[in-house]
C-alpha cells in the first residue's frame, strides 16, 4: 500500500490516509488527554474509553458522511482506524 489513494470526502479535499489519520488523531487528542499520537498508536493507550470511542465514531461517521458497522469495531490503532474510514469513503463514491 505504498500508493497515495485520493478520496474526495464531502468537504471537497482529496483525503488521503494521511490527511485521514492526521485528522482521526486531532478528534482522539479532542476526546482524551493523549499528546503523542501516530498512526502506530493504539487506542487504549490514547485513554479512549467505550464511550469516548463511540462518540469518535459519531464523529467520523458524520464527518466523512459514512457509516462503521460493528464488524468495523475490531480496529486497534489510529492507523487501522484511518485505512478503514479511507476503505468506507471509496465504498461510497
Amino acid at each position: 500500500m505504498g500508493r497515495t489513494a485520493e478520496v474526495t470526502p464531502p468537504g471537497g479535499q482529496p483525503a488521503t490516509l494521511a490527511a485521514v489519520t492526521d485528522e482521526i488523531v486531532g478528534l482522539i487528542k479532542a476526546e482524551s488527554d493523549a499528546a503523542d499520537l501516530r498512526a502506530d498508536s493504539a487506542l487504549q493507550d490514547a485513554g479512549m474509553d467505550s464511550a469516548r470511542v463511540l462518540s469518535l465514531v459519531f464523529r467520523i461517521e458524520a464527518r466523512y458522511d459514512i457509516e462503521l458497522d460493528a464488524e468495523d469495531v475490531d480496529v486497534r490503532t489510529v492507523g487501522d482506524l484511518a485505512r478503514l474510514v479511507l476503505r468506507r469513503i471509496r465504498e461510497r463514491s
